[in-house]
């Protein structure tokens, strides 16, 4: 069986956070009661419990516990959802189990207790190791809890420890930026996200930089601190395997490289989204609606549409797209297809295609510039 065929992976959101960041727009909340955590989490556990599913389930499917910031969920909250997966078994031997934490809602405690539960990665949500962005940011820990939380998770043998951290933000300057990534390669990270910073719409942080209130760097210094980055990391052997991601070898967020390659996955809870690889299902976004049974939003895909999706997420990815195993999951020679797109974006040296021409993939130029590639398949 093909693993497009398969379930690949199981996202599990918990929406709850201390206090929202100025530019999140995910879905996430401020703290509820803990009645209400409760009650979501009995309205995920019975999702969970009732769902049926048409496809089969690979037994080393990834888990995923992303938020929100899961957390501030109370533990026994996150045994009663882990126990729930296990009993439906779609937690069975999986090859990687991710919880995202904040620095400042962890404790040796609790992050014995996920090991416990048989979590064997964490992705902390620093996004800067200067207090000063971090306050500007509304994020509630300090640079120092940050490294703290780092060594409390190798303290609990977490050997897969993966840091998030932002740029662009307004105040940030190069020489901050290279700080805090300095910072956190001295301390053994082995997996970093990091993401250029988009101005959502609807966000606090959009109100404030139209105001002026804040004024984001400037186009030529979120250059700077990009192209810093990429030479930076590449230069301490991490491998980047995505657009945003950085690893040592063999550290790859495989939960994250499901989603690039277009596999089919579960997701349970607010906004979480299932795709079998024909639809998509999306939950409510708020936790009132979800409560209240408010129905998904299914969507169901064209084959141009998965084809178009395929190559976008593909292209996301150092490996780029596998022309033989997409003519056997789409039936098309992409290559033909797109003959004059994939020749367009190459004489830019936004696009390379392998020697044997079996590949083809963003050059480092196009990483930087992705959009201009995309455009041309979707």
């Amino acid at each position: 069986m093909n693993k497009w065929e398969q379930i690949q992976g199981i996202y599990v959101h918990i929406p709850f956070c201390l206090q929202k960041c100025l530019y999140c727009d995910f879905a996430s909340f401020a703290q509820k009661s803990d009645k209400t955590m409760a009650k979501y989490t009995d309205k995920i556990c019975g999702e969970i419990n009732q769902h049926i599913s048409d496809m089969y389930i690979n037994p080393q499917a990834t888990i995923y516990f992303g938020g929100g910031t899961p957390s501030v969920l109370p533990i026994k909250y996150i045994e009663k959802i882990v126990a729930a997966l296990k009993n439906k078994g779609l937690w069975q031997k999986p090859t990687e189990v991710t919880i995202e934490a904040n620095p400042g809602t962890i404790s040796a405690e609790s992050l014995q207790a996920y090991r416990h539960m048989g979590f064997n990665r964490i992705s902390f949500g620093i996004q800067s190791m200067q207090d000063s962005e971090l306050k500007a940011m509304g994020r509630i820990h300090t640079a120092r809890e940050a490294l703290a939380a780092i060594e409390m998770a190798r303290s609990a043998e977490f050997t897969h420890i993966s840091v998030d951290l932002i740029y662009g933000y307004p105040g940030q300057t190069i020489k901050s930026v290279t700080n805090s990534l300095e910072t956190i390669v001295k301390q053994g990270i082995k997996h970093l996200s990091v993401y250029g910073l988009v101005v959502e719409e609807d966000t606090p942080l959009q109100k404030k930089v139209e105001t002026g209130e804040l004024l984001l760097p400037g186009e030529d210094d979120s250059g700077d601190m990009y192209d810093f980055i990429e030479k930076y990391l590449i230069q301490q052997q991490y491998r980047r395997y995505e657009i945003s991601n950085y690893a040592l070898e063999g550290e790859e967020s495989k939960h994250y490289l499901l989603y690039w390659q277009y596999l089919p996955y579960l997701g349970f809870g607010v906004s979480a989204c299932s795709f079998n690889g024909k639809e998509r299902k999306t939950n409510p976004y708020t936790i009132e609606g979800y409560l209240n049974e408010a129905e998904p939003l299914i969507e169901k895909l064209s084959p141009a549409d998965t084809l178009a999706e395929y190559i976008f997420m593909g292209l996301r990815t150092s490996q780029g797209i596998n022309l033989e195993i997409a003519c056997k999951r789409f039936n098309v020679d992409i290559k033909k297809r797109y003959e004059q797109e994939i020749k367009e974006c190459q004489s830019k040296g936004l696009l390379q295609v392998d020697a044997g021409e079996t590949s083809f993939s963003l050059t480092e130029f196009g990483m930087k510039f992705g959009n201009q590639v995309f455009e041309k398949f979707l």
